[in-house]
């Protein structure tokens, strides 16, 4: 068995309940590609109100002053998928984060460059706005390229910096030759930001703002979780102005999730405001599954 089944698509389509949903019909086991979900601690900004009766691979990896690439989650979702087909269970990565699902499904040869702490250090003690000349003096072609997001996430700069300055070769091809099945969940956007809205509220009933409080205790707002979404929002106060922006930045991230998305040809959409869209999943699914 080599099948390997991914459900992603952008934040607030039930990603994580379908994923359930079809692993006890198909004897599953859950690997998660959510960036925001490998931190320890950030559990209610990022949405880990899971089953407590489901496993969920790759989550509270590490803790959030620590960094984490794409490669190292490349690395350890290989691993894990392996392991899950050689119990004769199907492994199925379900999340957002298409870096992560990309680097399963289309890994660039830049991967095995392992990170160079030296470096790091330097780097780490640079404002954004210095490491964007560096990065930019290095490679002005790709700099240009970069959206905002990437070009103000110093973290993603100074990977990208280590990837220009490295003296490793680069492999040729990766390829682990997966039978997948690629289902990534969509719906416009007028469907979506309400849900969104409603998961936004929920989190801060949920004590969004104290998990915040608590985190600060011990990490700082320049550490690589606190700089993520659901919590940099609130670096200049927990008023209704912060919770706001954090809501359209919600709906921002979720517009970049469908371009990312729509950019891959291998792809099933499904459209869940199609009322049975769950049994057109669950027939794929199943005829995929079962195909000899």
């Amino acid at each position: 068995m080599n099948k390997l089944l991914i459900i992603s698509g952008p934040t607030a389509t039930g990603k994580t309940a379908l994923a359930i949903t079809l692993a006890k019909k198909f004897n599953g086991e859950l690997i998660s590609a959510d960036s925001r979900q490998i931190y320890r601690g950030m559990d209610i900004g990022t949405g880990k109100d899971h089953p407590q009766d489901i496993k969920i691979n790759l989550i509270d990896l590490i803790n959030p002053n620590q960094s984490f690439s794409v490669a190292q989650y490349r690395q350890l979702a290989l691993v894990k998928i392996k392991e899950i087909q050689s119990i004769g269970k199907l492994p199925i990565i379900v999340g957002g984060s298409g870096q992560y699902i990309d680097a399963i499904t289309n890994p660039r040869p830049t991967f095995p460059i392992k990170p160079n702490r030296v470096l790091r250090y330097f780097l780490n003690h640079l404002s954004t706005f210095h490491l964007q000349k560096v990065y930019h003096f290095l490679d002005k072609k790709n700099y240009l390229l970069l959206n905002n997001s990437d070009k103000n996430n110093p973290h993603r700069l100074i990977r990208k910096i280590e990837i220009k300055l490295s003296p490793q070769k680069y492999l040729s091809s990766i390829n682990n030759n997966f039978d997948i099945l690629h289902l990534s969940l969509t719906a416009p956007n007028l469907y979506l930001y309400p849900q969104i809205d409603k998961r936004v509220e929920k989190r801060l009933k949920s004590g969004l703002i104290d998990e915040i409080k608590s985190l600060l205790k011990h990490y700082s707002w320049s550490d690589p979780g606190l700089n993520s979404l659901a919590y940099k929002e609130f670096k200049t106060g927990f008023d209704q102005k912060n919770v706001n922006h954090w809501r359209f930045a919600e709906h921002a991230y979720a517009r970049r999730q469908k371009t990312w998305f729509k950019k891959i040809s291998s792809i099933t959409f499904i459209d869940i405001t199609n009322p049975d869209h769950l049994r057109e999943i669950i027939d794929l699914v199943q005829k995929w599954y079962n195909l000899l």
